[in-house]
């Protein structure tokens, strides 16, 4: 990860106007420059504690004035907001935090002065709007406030506000399993909106880690709240979305409930949070606990562009800036190595296509790690849509992949028997494909499949496989394809001399093999030493041998089942031989699920992680679905959530 420091400073001397400061917020006022905001006083909670605000001008920051205080009671967790030619500021008041009430101010003049704080919402007693992180404006130009309370518990929710911030509608709070959670629960989230509208959702946690969730309704209703990677030391933490799309998050990481505040660092992520780089240590003194006072905490970040603009709490005492730029990337090439799940089709109750649900479950993969989408396949029950519906679902998934590749099969009609008594039979063969092929790239595909067992008739050799393939090539020279070795109606392997001759035309990226056979597999990847082709395993009970003799990814039906545990074995399987063993022997045996009623079974545990898809398909074995499959799931979902919360425990510690 690239980036430059163009400015760190502290915003004023230690000590000069209080003696503790906290909860810094930072923001581009009307004017082009910056503005930050913070508390200060004698320490957290004396009567004294009010809200100070600086601005940035020609490089330098002016001497702190107070903004706000409420004559003897604390004020706390100051949040600026520019809106237009108004500067908001919005801050806590109350001598417990279970007792806040919210206020608002307005200035005209960038900072300089300040309105009357009013109420924000009237009457309201725990703590309207923002609690700590800015708002974000949406899309549809409502203004949303990512806010929490910390009575009977703690929770999150989102204030609405579709007037410029005078009146506010607040959401249910973010749903979460409480039994799952050990501590008081999750508190200060703060939000970004990617270009398709979803909402997404970061929380601070006393679980040793930031929870995530989403809203596809503006910030009206949020998913239930889900574990991330990330670590978390029951402290503040904030995210911004830079102009490219890129997620800037800062935090400190470092694993537990009231963990210590140092180091504080930041990290990034180019696939919208489903992955962050390793952190970047911004300011480190080792501690053990926050009595210390060894702290760098409670960070803010804006993004203006593809620079960020820091501030966080340094030891109490002052806040520290940074503006660092994030450089345009360059382009890569190639498809990405990783998991690339096998998509299913989700169905109403009439069963055809639902593309909301498409949407939906489009997100759910990418949200859990996958590298490319194989939209159209044998788990999407290719066989029994039209082409129409293939086309849609090729566009459908294509419109919300983002930088994700898509790739989707052109041609589903398999020929059985012999071959044909004549030339023009397999010309015939050969138009359809070709035709196909067209179509599918013209939906979106970046990867056109082929079906190893769709070039030819069954009884005809590799030869002819070949004279096929030069004509598909020939007739659509502007197209990146992949293979897939099918298994129905027969499943047709591809020898590992065919396969190094499809990746020496440097037309094929993407290659799924189903031979179960890890002799088979090394072969191949032989084959495609050196070439655009690469291999995807599809047999979940060989993936750690796959990956330890140089393997490329996954493509299985497992990923629609627990994608976390392949996740973890892609990215440790190197690290920890040992655990690694262990994963595999529990993702060959929980693999047996596919044999109970699949696609079924993968739609109704998909509903239960909170998808929103039915479990209908129009596959016949669909019917044979019981209660003792539902239990299946459920007692497999059991024991890979127990095992994986604890591996995951083991990595969420800083080197």
């Amino acid at each position: 990860m690239k980036y430059q420091v163009k400015n760190h400073q502290h915003i004023f001397e230690s000590e000069t106007k209080f003696r503790q400061c906290h909860a810094s917020t930072v923001c581009v006022l009307p004017n082009g420059n910056l503005g930050a905001a913070w508390f200060g006083g004698e320490h957290e909670k004396a009567p004294n504690v009010a809200i100070w605000f600086a601005s940035r001008q020609g490089g330098e920051w002016e001497e702190p004035r107070k903004a706000a205080d409420a004559e003897g009671v604390p004020c706390w967790n100051p949040v600026l907001f520019t809106d237009g030619d108004r500067l908001l500021l919005f801050y806590k008041v109350g001598r417990e935090i279970p007792r806040w009430q919210t206020f608002v101010k307005e200035s005209m003049d960038n900072g300089l002065t300040w309105s009357e704080g009013r109420e924000l919402v009237p009457g309201d007693f725990g703590g309207r709007g923002p609690v700590k992180n800015k708002c974000i404006r949406l899309q549809d130009g409502a203004v949303l406030a990512p806010a929490s309370t910390e009575e009977n518990g703690w929770a999150c929710f989102t204030d609405r506000s579709e007037d410029g911030g005078r009146t506010w509608q607040r959401s249910a709070d973010v749903p979460f399993d409480r039994k799952m959670l050990s501590g008081s629960g999750m508190i200060q989230p703060t939000l970004w909106q990617d270009k398709w509208g979803t909402v997404h959702m970061l929380m601070r946690s006393s679980e040793g880690a930031i929870y995530r969730s989403f809203s596809e309704d503006g910030g009206v209703t949020w998913s239930t709240a889900q574990r991330t990677s990330l670590p978390n030391n029951n402290c503040g933490i904030d995210v911004a979305r830079l102009a490219d799309g890129r997620l800037v998050l800062v935090y400190n990481p470092v694993s537990g409930n009231w963990a210590a505040r140092s180091p504080i660092a930041f990290t990034v992520s180019e696939d919208n949070g489903v992955s962050w780089s390793n952190p970047e240590i911004l300011e480190h003194v080792p501690c053990k606990t926050n009595i210390e006072r060894a702290e760098f905490s409670y960070p803010a970040i804006v993004a203006e562009g593809n620079d960020v603009y820091i501030t966080y709490t340094w030891k109490r005492r002052t806040v520290s800036f940074w503006q660092l730029h994030f450089p345009k990337q360059k382009k890569k090439t190639g498809i990405p190595e990783g998991l690339w799940p096998v998509m299913l089709t989700p169905f109403t109750e009439e069963m055809e296509v639902d593309y909301e649900g498409l949407r939906a479950l489009t997100r759910w993969y990418l949200e859990n790690g996958a590298a490319g989408l194989f939209a159209v396949c044998l788990s999407n029950e290719m066989e029994l849509l039209t082409e129409e519906e293939r086309l849609k679902i090729t566009a459908c998934v294509k419109e919300r992949a983002d930088r994700v590749p898509v790739a989707a099969t052109a041609y589903v009609e398999v020929p059985t028997g012999n071959a044909p008594a004549a030339e023009g039979g397999r010309l015939h063969l050969a138009e359809d494909l070709i035709a196909s092929v067209r179509r599918t790239a013209a939906a979106g595909a970046d990867i056109v499949v082929l079906l190893t067992n769709s070039l030819v008739c069954q009884d005809e050799s590799e030869d002819c496989v070949r004279e096929a393939i030069v004509r598909v090539l020939e007739a659509v020279p502007d197209v990146s394809f992949g293979l897939y070795e099918c298994p129905k109606p027969y499943k047709r392997l591809f020898s590992p001399e065919l396969v190094a001759w499809c990746a020496q035309t440097g037309r094929f990226v993407f290659y799924k093999e189903t031979s179960l056979c890890l002799d088979i597999l090394q072969k191949k990847l032989k084959a495609v030493k050196g070439t655009p082709l690469k291999i995807y395993n599809a047999d979940s009970s060989l993936m750690y041998g796959f990956l330890k003799m140089g393997g490329h990814g996954h493509c299985g039906v497992m990923l629609n089942f627990h994608p976390e545990l392949y996740r973890w074995m892609m990215d440790n399987w190197n690290e920890d031989r040992q655990l690694a063993e262990q994963m595999q022997q529990l993702m060959t045996i929980t693999a047996h699920i596919e044999r109970q009623c699949y696609p079924r079974s993968a739609k109704y545990a998909l509903g239960r992680r909170g998808v929103p898809i039915g479990p209908l398909c129009r596959r016949d074995n669909a019917g044979e679905w019981c209660e003792s499959c539902a239990r299946s799931v459920e007692d497999m979902e059991k024991l890979t959530g127990a095992y994986f919360s604890e591996l995951e425990r083991k990595f969420l510690t800083i080197s």
